[in-house]
């Protein structure tokens, strides 16, 4: 016998993405001068850029689309799933958007 939820249940579909290499296409395309190793080099040096500038301490701002920044997280209470035991949650930096 079928619960109702599940007869109404929709298997999610994945979103599209855009990939690095999306993003190399689209930059040879948008300038046909280039080529697509070119693009891929600016790419690669665009993220290793933003990576360099997070690990530093600053903030990653790019105008028109948003502010990446580092935040440090403290230690917290957690517990295992499987077995119901408390423990403690490391503390941890992570990105923002």
């Amino acid at each position: 016998m079928e619960l109702s939820s599940e007869k109404n249940y929709k298997k999610p579909t994945l979103e599209p993405s855009l990939t690095k290499f999306d993003l190399v296409k689209r930059l040879a395309h948008h300038f046909p001068g280039i080529t697509i190793h070119e693009s891929r080099e600016i790419t690669e040096l665009f993220i290793e850029s933003m990576k360099e500038g997070l690990k530093t301490g600053d903030t990653v701002e790019m105008r028109d689309f948003g502010v990446l920044r580092i935040r440090s997280r403290t230690s917290r209470k957690a517990r295992n799933p499987k077995n119901g035991s408390k423990c403690v949650g490391r503390c941890k930096e992570c990105s923002v958007f």
